[in-house]
């Protein structure tokens, strides 16, 4: 049997202005005042419900002022479909399939949506067309922001996601080698059945991974220390402990490490996920190096770690560099597993470090498109791209 991998989560469309001026008057109007509030805030996301409360006006005007009055394109993307959409490209002619299980609307948005997977070698069959809107987040890109390094803002719309959950999932998804859920935080029913899920498949065997999101839904409660990594909202404490131990890649950035794990440093963050029972986890920091660590598991045991990430020479837009970096650690996996498999040398104990350096340099070529996906000429161009740039350490120059 192959080696597969199935992902499930958030699937929408991207709808890219990427010159907002996140020092304007007009975002300052916006911006938030405090956590959870329902302004702007630029590395956040906010629903577009919350926005037009905060601001007492429709979103539209907002995005207009600003923004401009309309985006420069529109591009598949989500924390769950852009990984899985690279993870796919990069393993082209391996005979590892990939599938992504998810929500889109009826409506025009996601006719084009499927239109652009169509061009990709994502399996998209499992995507099911549910009554209503779908799902898309406004992402706001300002180049000049943090001294040049660049950051965006993002608007969401959860639309028909809110009707998908985790009985849409099939045998097929808990049978897969590699079970990734990317971005549940956006897809309510999913991530409130995010521990019974990966508990699920990891007792089938799978290698269960998740990519976070920023999860506002949690943010906007009053009284809330860290977020649920999953479970239901009323969920008090970092998380149901089942989840963590359920999970044996768990990889976030910065921002979300310290609110799910409810500390106020990052050192002190680190130690709660070596102690909460994840198998192993990796936290992004923009431009700055990747943290990893790996305890006892499906991995080789790997003592906390900075894996360097090159300062970008130029500006570029940083939408969906995460969601690459994500799927490039899931396509190298899928690899060790293969040439594990072809040895028939059994359950080998994965390499971390190397799968992260697939990583960083899927991100750092995501910097230099408009938006998360990237559309291939041929079958094997991304891959050809992306290995260039891991075999020469000065190309690695992305933010995550």
């Amino acid at each position: 049997m192959p080696i597969r991998i199935a992902g499930a989560g958030c699937c929408l469309m991207d709808i890219l202005y990427p010159k907002a001026d996140f020092s304007s008057a007009a975002f300052s109007a916006a911006r938030s005042r405090r956590e959870g509030d329902g302004g702007l805030s630029p590395g956040r996301l906010v629903f577009t419900e919350d926005a037009e409360r905060f601001t007492g006006r429709p979103f539209a005007e907002t995005l207009a002022a600003i923004a401009g009055p309309s985006p420069a394109a529109e591009n598949v993307g989500g924390p769950c479909v852009a990984s899985l959409i690279h993870a796919a490209q990069m393993l082209e002619g391996e005979g590892i399939p990939v599938a992504c299980y998810g929500a889109t609307g009826d409506d025009g948005i996601g006719r084009a949506l499927r239109g652009k997977l169509s061009r990709t070698p994502l399996d998209a069959s499992r995507l099911e067309s549910l009554r209503g809107r779908t799902p898309s987040t406004f992402v706001l890109s300002d180049p000049s922001w943090d001294g040049g390094r660049g950051e965006r803002c993002f608007v969401n719309d959860i639309g028909a996601a809110e009707a998908y959950g985790p009985a849409d999932l099939d045998e097929d998804f808990f049978g897969a080698d590699i079970a990734a859920l990317g971005g549940t935080a956006l897809v309510p029913g999913l991530h409130e059945g995010l521990p019974g899920i990966l508990a699920e498949a990891r007792s089938r065997g799978s290698l269960t991974a998740v990519n976070t999101v920023f999860d506002f839904r949690a943010e906007r409660r009053d009284g809330i220390g860290a977020w649920p990594l999953g479970g239901p909202l009323s969920a008090s404490g970092p998380g149901p402990a089942s989840s963590y131990r359920a999970c044996d890649l768990l990889v976030m950035d910065r921002d979300e490490a310290l609110r799910l794990s409810g500390e106020a440093s990052l050192g002190a963050a680190l130690a709660f996920f070596q102690g909460c029972g994840v198998g192993a986890f990796v936290v992004t920091r923009g431009s700055e190096s990747v943290l990893a660590w790996a305890g006892e598991g499906r991995f080789s045991p790997m003592p906390s770690r900075e894996l360097p990430v090159r300062p970008r020479a130029s500006r570029g837009d940083t939408t969906g560099c995460g969601d690459a970096f994500a799927g490039g650690i899931l396509a190298a996996l899928a690899l060790q597993m293969k040439a594990a498999a072809g040895a028939h040398l059994g359950p080998v104990q994965l390499d971390l470090a190397d799968a992260i350096s697939w990583g960083i340099a899927a991100g750092s070529f995501t910097l230099g498109i408009l938006g998360g996906t990237y559309y291939e000429s041929r079958p094997g161009e991304k891959r050809e791209l992306v290995s260039a740039r891991r075999g020469d350490p000065l190309a690695q120059t992305g933010a995550l």
